[in-house]
């Protein structure tokens, strides 16, 4: 029976437990837990750590139950009350608050406001062993200090860590730590204690306290009195370190006899009673630095036989008392560390550290040195680092270093050094290290040569102009030659004889113009290379025998040429920025051997890029304040390790997309890094891809093609508008799309074929005195004319132009049909032109014209057809001109019209009731008109302001003319009815208007149908040509009859190009057309060529008649490179020259129609030619291919193919 009620009342309590939790607390796998907890498995263990966030510890109803919290589990415990009423909220600890987690060992309370501990705060934790109370008051200016209850820490039985840092505490009791047997350590840093007693840890103590380590940094303890921390009798680290304390008492320290390890440092001692130490006998560690000693009393270190490290560093010392001399009383013999550094030292004798015998490191930089005595150093033979440096030494006298036997490391930089004698170093035979920096040494000191041992030798800013013959040839050991900042000139071969182990050499900042091919030979294993801030102009030749380099800094010199076989394959590293390199060299087209990974070569005179440029393994580049004007396409392909590019600071005007093409970079490592800001952008068709890229997001087909790069400063991205002469500089991201526009001087379409004839129709040539531009599209076509001092409508006007400038021109005479064609033009400017008559169908034709601009013009009457064939006209400006007519069917016809301007004319009527033809008309202004005051007028306009007054944006304005002399605002006529005065009449001679007839001309009703039909025949065609690029590119199907296929043939296409245009051809042409649908064999001209010079030219011949058609890659690369070569440029001659030979031209980059060749001109008549990145590419260039054969592929690389025919 009693079994069984042993194994129900746990499944009662959990039952119970299980109905009596709210929905706020959530049982998470095993573990039941508050909402605002979480929790973490601890490692090799079946317990959790659980964290919880809460307000403040409330009184009463806490929302925080930490009763739900299953005790067994539990091992840490955090809490931290956070959020916005954390800093005013006061918490209340709670009896018993976690009485229940009987097995918890590590309980941390943070940030929560508490005044006061209560005495039953920990009660139940037994098994507590971590406790940490920290309220942060001084942070959130909550500045009441925390009150400990005496016996707050009383049920904490297996304590061994207590932190109550960051509390403000003033005071604690003198029993508060009794009966904690296991506590060894105690933090109470950043409080406000102001004495030690205040501790409750002096002599009056109710017990003697087991504590090993106690810190006391960071408080405000002014004065150490006599025995204050007497009850730590087991103390063996006391830190009392970022106090103010000015005074110590002599028994301070009394009763601390294990004491190992004592921290006063920065506070404000002047001076230390004698005898302090001696009730610390065991003591190893004194850090005194950081106050403001002057003087050390004869008897203070008496007892610290013990000692190895003493701290008295950053003090006013200016002499040693008896620090280092022999006396009975003092024993130091065990001192290994001593930092006596930054005090008043002046000078050193041989009675200074003659009893510190065991000395291992002396540091006295920093003081004011001028003078060391012979044997100084005698007694030091285990001294291994001596460190004079940033002191006031002329020379050091060959006695001086007597005893330093041993030493291994010697700092006399910083000094005032002009002589070192020649048998100074000869008792330092062990030295590693020797700095000799910012002296006054004019030459290598003589002698070196016994330092066998040395591996690191600094003479860095001296004032050495010499090294040949140095002294130091010869040391086999040394592993670093640092000789910055002298005044080194030419060095000469042999200048580093004998010196097989350097592994640094640095020569920056010298007066080197020249250096001698071979010097480095005899230093073959440098690793890291300086050579920046000097003169140099040419390092050709000097590097070939550096295979192991790896860094190399060249920078800051005036340096022209450079190419990449001037430096190892190996290096890894490379800065050579500021100089005056004008091309980053390939000759030999090292590129894929390279293992460049970082390059630096900013403010330098660079002026293009391709893809030669850069190894392609670099992932650092520095191109940054040059004179950058042109990025190839496809310079990033292929550099799969790229990770940061600056372009910062040249002079691109424009970006093309191709430029920046990478290969595909795998999701798992970041888009590579690019800056490109601070560049004179121009706004044109060649930049407005950035700002689509701009607005991209990340699901968007640039981010999921991983195959550009991330634009790291686009938001700050400015460029200039030159349209219209018009240099504004604004951010890219604030332009609007209609404003990215190119200038071109004729252009020719892909579908155009008679472009090499004259009167080709379907060529866009820009007319004579006029500037053209478009857009990416060609949707835009502005051609700008203004003030060119045109007398007529320009000849050849583009058929395509969607906006002219024609203002500030001499045309009085616009012509009949002068736009006809012009189907596309939207905006036409022909205002302040000097135009004096309009014939009737000036303008016909023009059936997408919106805004027409013929304001300050000559213009006398309107008769009425001037605007036919303007249906979609929505802005007409007449201001500013002469007109005193207009016919009442002048604006019949603009149905569309919305904004009308006729301010500042002649006119005295206007048949008012006209305008209710124009239905969408908003906006009119008629002011400044010497308007009639006729009573048939005035109330006639009178109706019409009062139906349409708000679309009249100057009714206020609006006046009229009565007797020649009287003006009279029309709002005033309008609302006064006429009237008979006198007998009289207002009246004024009226003009008569004519009615609009019902006819409609015949010859405008056939011109629209036939202009209908040819529009509908020219969209069937294009259609039809698109679809069949569409079937072809995805199934290999055309609409219309291809050649006969000739098997005969082993490959079907030969690809021509330039080296440099090899990436482009390798990893993006190549792979599309040999592993794509249809696949098609190539034979391309560096891959599959022999490229033995004698044979080339047979080569090609053979490659040309054994395919089927040829490619070529036509770019600047090709133009300036293999096309400059007379036996490639004969053996296309001879083969392609045949008008039966098939022949397709890919245009690669801006290559200008009229600066080609003319045989490359013959081609293009009879051959097909595409721009790379146009619209259809790869579908129109497989419909220009021979129809593909069947055969299967097998693909295993790139630059290997097998196909079985």
């Amino acid at each position: 029976m009693d079994t069984m009620r042993t194994v129900i009342a746990p499944i009662q309590y959990i039952t119970l437990l299980a109905c009596c939790i709210p929905q706020s607390y959530v049982l998470d796998a095993r573990y039941v837990r508050p909402e605002d907890c979480t929790w973490e498995p601890m490692a090799d263990s079946a317990r959790v750590s659980m964290t919880c966030g809460i307000h403040a510890f409330e009184s009463g109803a806490n929302p925080t139950n930490f009763s739900l919290i299953v005790p067994y589990h539990i091992e840490q415990l955090a809490v931290c009350c956070t959020g916005e009423r954390r800093a005013f909220q006061r918490s209340h600890l709670a009896d018993s608050s976690f009485r229940h987690l009987r097995g918890l060992r590590s309980l941390t309370i943070e940030r929560c406001k508490f005044n006061y501990l209560p005495p039953r705060a920990f009660e139940g934790l037994k098994s507590l062993r971590h406790l940490t109370v920290r309220t942060f008051s001084s942070d959130s200016g909550y500045r009441t200090p925390l009150k400990v209850s005496p016996s707050s820490l009383t049920p904490l039985e297996s304590i061994e860590s207590l932190d109550l840092s960051e509390n403000n505490i003033e005071s604690l009791n003198a029993g508060l730590l009794c009966g904690l047997d296991r506590l060894a350590f105690v933090n109470l840093t950043r409080n406000s204690f102001f004495d030690v007693f205040s501790m409750g840890l002096s002599l009056n103590s109710r017990c003697r306290p087991t504590v090993r380590e106690i810190k006391m940094g960071h408080n405000k303890i002014e004065v150490l009195l006599d025995n204050g921390l007497a009850s730590l009798l087991h103390l063996k680290q006391l830190d009392l370190d970022y106090n103010q304390i000015t005074t110590i008492e002599s028994g301070a320290f009394a009763g601390l006899w294990h004491l190992e390890r004592l921290d006063i440092s920065h506070n404000r001692l002047v001076a230390l009673p004698e005898g302090l130490f001696q009730s610390t006998p065991q003591l190893l560690e004194l850090y005194i630095r950081n106050n403001t000693l002057n003087d050390l009393p004869p008897g203070l270190f008496v007892g610290l036989g013990q000692l190895t490290m003493l701290d008295l560093g950053h003090n006013q010392l200016a002499t040693l008392g008896s620090l280092g001399t022999p006396d009975s009383r003092v024993d130091l013999t065990q001192l290994k560390v001593l930092d006596l550094s930054h005090n008043r030292l002046t000078r050193l004798d041989a009675s200074t550290f003659r009893a510190l015998v065991n000395l291992r490191a002396l540091d006295l930089q920093g003081n004011l040195i001028d003078y060391i005595g012979d044997s100084t150093f005698y007694a030091l033979t285990r001294l291994q680092t001596l460190t004079l440096s940033r002191n006031y030494l002329k020379m050091i006298g060959p006695q001086a270093t007597i005893g330093l036997s041993s030493m291994v490391a010697f700092q006399l930089d910083n000094n005032r050094l002009e002589i070192i004698h020649r048998d100074t170093f000869k008792n330092t035979s062990v030295l590693q290290e020797l700095s000799l920096a910012f002296n006054r040494l004019s030459c290598i000191p003589d002698d070196m040569l016994s330092l066998k041992m040395l591996r690191s030798l600094d003479l860095s800013f001296n004032g050495i102009r010499d090294i040949a013959n140095a002294s130091y040839q010869g040391l086999n050991q040394l592993y670093a030659l640092n000789l910055m900042g002298n005044k080194i000139g030419n060095i000469s071969q042999g200048a580093f004889n004998k010196m097989p182990a350097v592994r640094i050499l640095n020569l920056a900042n010298n007066r080197i113009q020249a250096i001698e091919q071979g010097t480095f030979d005899n230093v073959s294993s440098l690793h890291y290379l300086r050579l920046d801030a000097n003169h140099i102009e040419d390092v050709n030749g000097l590097f070939n025998t550096l295979h192991d380099l790896i860094m190399l800094n060249i920078s800051i010199n005036r340096i022209r040429w450079f190419d990449y076989a001037l430096i190892p394959v190996g290096l890894q590293w490379l800065d050579m920025h500021d100089n005056q390199i004008e091309a980053l060299g390939n000759y030999f087209n090292f590129e894929q051997s390279l293992k460049l990974r970082t390059l630096d070569a900013s403010s330098n005179k660079l002026i293009d890029l391709d893809s030669s440029s850069l190894p392609n393994g670099i992932e650092i580049v520095y191109l940054r304040n040059n004179n950058i004007k042109r990025i190839q396409p496809f310079t990033f392909l292929g550099k799969h390790n790229l990770s940061l590019v600056d372009l910062t600071r040249n002079k691109l005007t424009t970006l093309e997309m191709a430029a920046f093409r990478l290969s595909m970079v795998p999701s798992r490592r970041p888009l590579p890094e690019f800056a490109i800001a601070s560049n004179p952008y121009m706004c044109n068709c060649h930049t407005e891809w950035l700002q689509r890229l701009q607005i991209q997001t990340a699901a968007t087909t640039y981010e999921d093609s991983r195959q550009y790069p991330r634009f790291i400063d686009l938001h700050n991205i400015e460029c200039s508008i030159s349209y219209l002469n018009n240099f504004q500089l604004q951010l890219l991201s604030e332009t609007k799309s209609s404003q990215f526009l190119c200038e071109y001087n004729a252009h020719c379409f892909p579908s155009c074929r008679c472009c090499n004839l004259d009167g080709c129709d379907c060529e866009i040539v820009c007319p004579a005195g006029c500037t053209c531009y478009h857009d990416r599209t060609w949707n835009s076509n502005i051609i700008v004319c203004s003030s060119r001092q045109h007398v007529e409508i320009p000849k050849r006007l583009p058929m395509q132009a969607s906006v002219v400038y024609l203002d500030g021109n001499e045309i009085a005479h616009l012509t009949t049909d002068a736009f006809i064609g012009r189907t596309n033009l939207k905006t036409l400017f022909l205002n302040n032109s000097n135009v004096e008559i309009i014939k009737n169908g000036t303008f016909l034709g023009l059936q997408e014209l919106r805004k027409l601009h013929l304001e300050y013009n000559k213009i006398t009457r309107l008769h009425g057809h001037e605007f036919d064939g303007l249906f979609k006209l929505q802005e007409l400006y007449l201001t500013d001109n002469q007109i005193s007519y207009i016919n009442n069917m002048t604006f019949a016809n603009l149905k569309n019209l919305g904004v009308l301007h006729l301010s500042r004319n002649r006119l005295r009527e206007i048949a008012a009731w006209s305008f209710q033809r124009n239905m969408r008309l908003t906006e009119i202004h008629m002011s400044s008109n010497p308007w009639t005051c006729d009573c048939h007028f005035t109330d006639q306009l009178g109706e019409f302001l009062q139906k349409h007054g708000s679309a009249v944006g100057d009714i206020l304005q609006l006046s009229c003319v009565y007797n020649s002399t009287t003006t009279l605002p029309l709002w005033e006529v309008n609302v006064t009815q006429c009237h008979h005065s006198s007998n009289n009449v207002f009246s004024i001679q009226r003009y008569r208007f004519q009615r609009i007839g019902d006819s409609v001309p015949m010859p405008l009703v056939v011109g629209s149908l036939v202009l209908l039909l040819v529009s509908v025949t020219v969209t069937v065609i294009f259609y039809l040509r698109q679809k069949s690029l569409w079937l072809f590119g995805r199934y290999g199907m055309g609409m219309f009859h291809r050649t006969t296929i000739e098997e005969e043939k082993l490959f079907d296409a030969f690809v021509s190009y330039s080296k440099k245009d090899e990436t482009f051809v390798i990893q993006i042409l190549a792979p599309e057309l040999e592993y794509g649908n249809p696949p098609y064999r190539l034979c391309l001209h560096y891959r599959d060529l022999p490229m033995v010079m004698g044979y080339l030219s047979e080569a090609i011949e053979e490659a040309v008649e054994s395919s089927r058609t040829t490619i070529v890659i036509l770019s600047e690369h090709f133009l300036e490179s293999e096309w400059c070569r007379y036996e490639f440029k004969s053996a296309h001659h001879e083969v392609l020259n045949n008008s039966n030979y098939k022949l397709v031209v890919i245009f690669l980059g801006r290559v200008s129609y009229s600066d080609l060749d003319p045989d490359i001109r013959t081609w293009l008549r009879h051959s097909t030619f595409l721009h790379w990145g146009e619209k259809s590419f790869w579908d129109k260039l497989r419909h220009s291919l021979p129809g593909a054969r069947n055969r299967k592929i097998i693909r295993s690389d790139l630059n290997s193919v097998a196909v079985h025919i």
